[in-house]
């Protein structure tokens, strides 16, 4: 179900990044005919021993083929997803970065780049110092990003040594989004006629704050004080968030904290399996 929800609302930027023209499709189409022989290039005869037949094999080849589309290493383009844990786990079985890949297997190549315990400073440290670990922008065609679950860690708390000051994640995360979007007018011109790398920013969203102070007095036995996260610090973070997101090109908002919530009552045992992860 959560991989569904983010599948939409990455669908705007995914539409962009991969849309083909009528020239694209004819040429797919030609490409598709080639492999997989058929009427119009769409129907594959069983009795052919061609495979079945699957329109989506057109489409794919047209979102390559667009103009000014990234390509990545193997010619295909990249989808590049960077974050914390709520990313990392996203690979897992049926996970939301793992729908993401499936539902664009033909048409590009979904990397995780999701680090456990990794705040925005911590990010932003390891593309710096270790740029190789993540595909140029000239290969990206859409950035997932989705960083705050750590930053917003209670400095009193269990978790402190994760936490971040909220100005300074909203800084490191505007430095993260600005290495795969335009950061102003004049490269805006040139991102639009060189590339078409979009990113999906999307607002961290909120925490379960009774399940989170459960697992830190019962499960951890540790005293109260030492809760590791609160509600009111992570909105202040998702604020932030919100912030960088704004009216920027080639940026879509995908605001969770608000859809989060916007399940109303009953959200956190719903949607969270810990009070803090989906």
């Amino acid at each position: 179900m959560l991989g569904l929800f983010f599948l939409a609302a990455v669908a705007y930027s995914a539409r962009a990044a991969f849309s083909g023209s009528e020239r694209d499709e004819a040429y797919a189409s030609r490409v598709y005919r080639g492999m997989f022989p058929g009427k119009d290039g769409r129907v594959a005869t069983r009795s052919a021993g061609i495979g079945s037949a699957d329109p989506s094999r057109v489409a794919a080849f047209a979102a390559v083929k667009a103009a000014g589309t990234a390509r990545g290493a193997y010619g295909r383009p990249v989808v590049l997803v960077v974050g914390d844990s709520l990313v990392q786990r996203g690979f897992e079985t049926n996970g939301w970065v793992a729908s993401l890949a499936r539902a664009y297997a033909r048409v590009a190549d979904v990397i995780n780049r999701g680090y456990s315990g990794y705040n925005t400073r911590w990010v932003r440290e390891l593309m710096t110092n270790e740029p190789d670990l993540f595909p140029p922008r000239r290969d990206v065609a859409l950035v997932v990003i989705l960083l705050g679950a750590n930053d917003a860690a209670r400095p009193e708390g269990r978790k402190s040594a994760y936490g971040v000051g909220v100005a300074e994640y909203e800084e490191n995360l505007r430095w993260i989004v600005e290495r795969y979007a335009a950061s102003d007018a004049k490269e805006s011109e040139t991102h639009t006629r060189e590339k078409r790398t979009r990113v999906v920013l999307c607002v961290p969203p909120p925490i379960d704050e009774e399940e989170r102070l459960r697992i830190t007095t019962e499960r951890r036995g540790m005293p109260a004080d030492l809760l590791d996260r609160d509600a009111a610090r992570t909105a202040a973070y998702a604020a932030a968030a919100r912030r960088v997101g704004a009216k920027r090109a080639f940026v879509s908002t995908a605001d969770l904290h608000a859809a989060f919530l916007g399940r109303g009552a009953g959200w956190e045992k719903a949607l969270l399996s810990d009070g803090l992860h989906f």
